[in-house]
Formats: C-alpha cells, sequence, structure tokens
C-alpha cells in the first residue's frame, strides 16, 4: 500500500462514522481524488450512482461544510502532487474476493425473510401487469428475471432506455407492480421513476443493496440483498448475484402459489 498521508488519515478515520452508502462516497475519493476534484456535485452523484444528498451529508459528516470545500481542498492536496492511497493491493488476491463473496452470500441467506418472500409472490400474483425497473449492471439482472417470469407465466417486461421507463412509469397503474433492482438504492433515475410510481399509487418492490436508502423509504416491500461496494481502476466491480438470488427465490415462490 502506498503511504498514506495526514490528510487521507484524517478522512479515513472518520469512516467508522460512516453509513454503508457514505462509505461508497469516500471510498470513491479516496481512490480518485484527481477525478473527484474536476467533478461538480451533479456528476460526482451520477459517476457513483447515489443522490447529491448523500454526497453533501457525507462531505459534512467528513468535516467538511460541503462539496465545494472539499473539492477545494482536494484541489489543494492535488497541486501538492502527495502521494495517495491506493487500497486495492489486495486485487490480486483471488482469495480476498472469494471471502467477500461468502460473506455477501452468507449475510443475504440470514437476513432471508420466509413471508417477505411470500408477500412478494402474492404482489406478483395479483398484479395485472409487471415491469422490471433497472440502470446500468443492475439492467441484466431485470432482463434475466423478466424471462424466467414470462416462462413461469406471468408475462413481464424490462427496458434499458431511460426515457422509455419514465414514460411506462408515467403510464401504470395502481392494479401493476414494479420491481426496482438497485445496488444502492439512490441511483437518480431510479429515484425519479420510484417518486412516480408512488405518486400514481403503483405498488412496488425493492430489490437493494444497501439498508436505509432514499428508495426503500418509498417502497412497498424491500429485500435486502447484502453487497459491498467495490471499484478498481474505475470499473465497478461491486456484486449483484446476491440480489439475482433473492428475485430467483421470489420467482420459486410465485410458481409454488400457482400451481
Amino acid at each position: 500500500m502506498a503511504e498514506i498521508n495526514i490528510f487521507f488519515k484524517k478522512l479515513i478515520s472518520k469512516r467508522k462514522n460512516l453509513s454503508n452508502l457514505e462509505s461508497q462516497v469516500l471510498e470513491y475519493i479516496l481512490k480518485y481524488p484527481y477525478k473527484v476534484a474536476n467533478l461538480n456535485i451533479d456528476e460526482f452523484s451520477n459517476e457513483i450512482f447515489v443522490s447529491t444528498a448523500t454526497v453533501s451529508r457525507t462531505c459534512k459528516k467528513l468535516g467538511f461544510k460541503g462539496y465545494q470545500q472539499l473539492k477545494y481542498s482536494l484541489e489543494q492536496y492535488n497541486l501538492n502532487k502527495e502521494t495517495y492511497p491506493i487500497e486495492d493491493n489486495k486485487i490480486a488476491d483471488i482469495e480476498v474476493h472469494v471471502k467477500r463473496f461468502q460473506k455477501e452470500m452468507e449475510n443475504t441467506l440470514i437476513d432471508i425473510n420466509n413471508s417477505k418472500i411470500a408477500l412478494a409472490a402474492e404482489y406478483l400474483s395479483k398484479s395485472n401487469l409487471v415491469e422490471f425497473f433497472g440502470v446500468g449492471v443492475s439492467f441484466s439482472f431485470c432482463s434475466d428475471s423478466a424471462r424466467k417470469l414470462t416462462f413461469a407465466g406471468r408475462i413481464s417486461s424490462a427496458r434499458n432506455d431511460w426515457d422509455e421507463l419514465r414514460a411506462v412509469a408515467n403510464n401504470m397503474k395502481p392494479t401493476d407492480l414494479a420491481i426496482l433492482l438497485s445496488h444502492s438504492g439512490e441511483t437518480l433515475h431510479l429515484m425519479e421513476y420510484a417518486n412516480i410510481l408512488k405518486q400514481r399509487q403503483v405498488p412496488f418492490i425493492l430489490l437493494g443493496g444497501t439498508q436505509n436508502s432514499y428508495i426503500e423509504k418509498l417502497a412497498d416491500l424491500t429485500l435486502t440483498a447484502y453487497s459491498e461496494s467495490f471499484y478498481y481502476n474505475d470499473i465497478d466491480m461491486s456484486s449483484r448475484f446476491t440480489i439475482n438470488l433473492l428475485m430467483d427465490l421470489i420467482i420459486f415462490e410465485y410458481i409454488k402459489q400457482n400451481k
């Protein structure tokens, strides 16, 4: 690991006071200070799929008045061309990632609530229309789940165009069902769709990796799929397989209920 200077030691010392989502913000700042210094708050929140409110809250917990003061501090730090910490020396150790995946799987399975799985299946049975909402990495899981559910006898759709998803949300009815897949629970587009669905009184289920997120507060039902945020060289290597696992269990329960 590269030598960690005083500036970053101060930031790292605040980590214990942060939520999972706020820790994700901090991790990105630690790994890409040069990049963050050149982003405005909207660009930064889009970069890591969290809300601007989460970014601002994290900055204050780190001891700054707001995002602008954080940026100023990073700019001063960058001008000095000091060495910043790279905490991914473990990237070459496959065993580390195996343990990370195992932990995510175990935490998800331990926390599974059978009554919630059954309730999610009931929502599917009672709805006229099922739509999956997910952007970025989550879309592939939406597509896979919609395909499985269709083969199980419940026709559903997953779309990857943001404008199309907005149009769908604006035309859904209280007799329909939306299923949102989001690792952070604060992806900007999904927060927009969640608000539209709530206003239209459309019931929706959230399968997410972060507890107490913005979307969770709006959802009719939430199932937590544990997943640790992990970035390497600008690549989001956070896993999503636990979200897929939960959706499979819901589909199994749906098939059982509708035999």
